[in-house]
């Protein structure tokens, strides 16, 4: 016959099992990090090999790559700074590598690196690969003009030359603009509601994968071990007896996942941080 909790008029039978909501608020949990993770922008490392071939010759499979692919701002002030002191020798190969074999620098960097390489070609005496160089970044920029104060007057007659032919041969058209990228390269960072979320929500959202597992696994573990003493205790309870040990237990378990709960929303909000400072500094303008 099932009796009454001493507290309580209700009986146990109609009482809702805290094991079941347990249960329900992880698979929740669970669900809500899959979808933070799926809806979350993916980085060109997580494309797939087909997708990336089919997006290769596309605004936004450039905007893609790059993404995935940055090139540290170390190696673009070392290149930048070889071509403004004239070591060609230097800068042409540091400038080649920012930009073959697959572009690592956003869309308005890249032409500058293009143009620098050209001129430090058109300088070392290697005109047809200047004029290449040249050829290439008009392709993809057409309004492109040298600066005289900066190129002599024999390079900017090369270049306008050279612009005329494209024109003349359809390549290019006068006056055609850029084409506009669909995609921000710079990405976006992940919802601040998502950061607020514990059991490693906010850092699937940041695309940290490795640290979200464990502070799922962790909160998991913790939430499951302090539910399972609850139950113990109040089962004594319902025996008339009581165990010091396991409230004891109950209540550390449970402290330890509110703090760790609380550490995972805190890392969250400091890595979303991060990224949307990491973003801000990549989309603003740079003069070199």
């Amino acid at each position: 016959m099932l009796r009454s909790s001493p507290h309580s008029r209700t009986p146990l039978r109609a009482r809702p099992s805290r094991a079941v909501r347990v249960v329900g608020v992880l698979a929740a949990t669970w669900a809500l990090a899959g979808v933070a993770a799926a809806q979350a922008p993916k980085t060109g490392a997580q494309l797939s090999k087909k997708a990336q071939a089919a997006a290769a010759t596309t605004p936004e499979g450039d905007a893609k790559r790059v993404a995935g692919a940055r090139a540290p701002v170390s190696e673009w002030d070392d290149a930048i700074n070889a071509f403004k002191y004239q070591d060609f020798d230097r800068a042409i190969p540091r400038l080649r590598k920012l930009i073959y074999p697959t572009p690592r620098l956003e869309r308005a960097r890249e032409w500058r690196a293009r143009e620098y390489l050209a001129a430090s070609l058109w300088w070392s005496g290697k005109k047809q690969l200047a004029l290449d160089e040249f050829t290439a970044l008009l392709v993809r920029n057409p309004g492109t003009r040298l600066d005289p104060a900066y190129y002599p007057p024999q390079m900017i007659k090369d270049f306008e030359q050279l612009r005329a032919n494209l024109i003349r041969l359809g390549v290019i058209k006068r006056g055609q603009k850029p084409t506009p990228l669909t995609v921000d390269p710079a990405g976006k960072p992940a919802p601040f509601a998502l950061t607020l979320f514990p059991f490693g929500v906010g850092q699937f959202a940041n695309h940290e994968p490795l640290k979200g597992a464990l502070f799922l696994s962790a909160q998991a573990a913790l939430a499951g071990v302090s539910s399972a003493l609850y139950l113990y205790n109040r089962d004594l309870g319902v025996q008339g007896r009581r165990s010091d040990n396991a409230r004891v237990g109950q209540v550390a378990t449970g402290g330890v996942f509110w703090a760790v709960a609380a550490w995972g929303v805190v890392d969250a909000i400091l890595g979303r941080r991060r990224i949307a400072a990491e973003i801000a500094r990549k989309r603003k303008p740079y003069v070199p």
